[in-house]
């Protein structure tokens, strides 16, 4: 993670210097759509600037200061998250000391966020299994302040509700191209699923301490915590799906570090 390391280090201007400079020697595919990323950057980082302790909440997995990468290989995927957490850090003017130090936080912290999860097993079922019934989601994800939530591709953030439209080469999620949502129920009946049902299983997923709910071939994942690749939380097998394995590589580049069976279809797992 050298690139991020060298962002984290300096002010915004000189972080994206350096990814100017970057792209000029070794032109990377998608730092051009990065770059239209800035503009939301900025924008989600003011509450960030305003109360610092709300950097961990917004760049969790999923949430409005994360980052997909839908094509290229893992490696594309790895070196643009990278920079994305880099200049998301530069731009929301967070401490150099305190942009991981939350997750990696010693070699008991793993263990803690499994307990935390295991001894809730059952609320967990119950919010992945609510999940799971609503066949229009792919994607729930909820940070702080409570109320703001992401529904597959469209975030609710303050009073706005926009659409993310993955951009044309990496499919970049956030990208810099939007639809404007006049409020979220609109877009909610596109998908036959009713406002309430969403609220109600943001309410499970906060009482558990759950930041995203992902449905995939394999499964479902209910996350806990993580930013970047890096992600803890249950692995919920679908009859026949392909289970974690620890040093497979996952398409957006992230790597299973630790996978422990909890039960004959759940994983807790945790990735780098």
């Amino acid at each position: 993670m050298t690139r991020l390391a060298i962002c984290i280090a300096l002010p915004l201007s000189i972080c994206l210097l350096a990814v100017r400079i970057d792209v000029a020697l070794a032109q990377p595919r998608g730092l051009d759509e990065l770059k239209k990323v800035i503009p939301h950057i900025k924008t989600t980082c003011r509450l960030v600037r305003e109360d610092p302790g709300l950097w961990p909440f917004r760049v969790l997995p999923f949430g409005p200061l994360s980052l997909e990468v839908r094509k290229g290989t893992p490696t594309e995927a790895d070196a643009l998250r990278n920079y994305h957490m880099g200049i998301a850090a530069a731009s929301c003017e967070v401490p150099k000391e305190a942009i991981t130090s939350y997750f990696f936080c010693g070699p008991e912290c793993p263990k803690s966020r499994r307990t935390h999860l295991v001894n809730q097993l059952t609320q967990v079922r119950a919010a992945v299994s609510r999940f799971r019934s609503l066949q229009g989601l792919n994607v729930v994800s909820i940070w702080a302040p409570r109320g703001e939530i992401r529904v597959n591709d469209v975030f609710l953030l303050g009073k706005t509700v926009e659409e993310a439209v993955p951009s044309p080469a990496m499919g970049l999620v956030p990208s810099g191209t939007w639809r404007t949502w006049p409020n979220l129920a609109a877009y909610l009946t596109t998908i036959r699923i009713k406002e309430s049902a969403i609220r109600d299983l943001d309410s499970l997923m906060r009482d558990v301490g759950l930041s995203a709910l992902v449905r995939e071939e394999a499964g479902i994942r209910a996350i806990g915590v993580g930013f970047s690749d890096n992600e803890s939380g249950l692995f919920f097998l679908r009859k026949g799906g392909v289970e974690p394995v620890v040093g497979k590589i996952r398409p957006d580049g992230s790597r299973y570090q630790l996978v422990e069976k909890v039960s004959k279809d759940i994983c807790f797992y945790e990735t780098t």
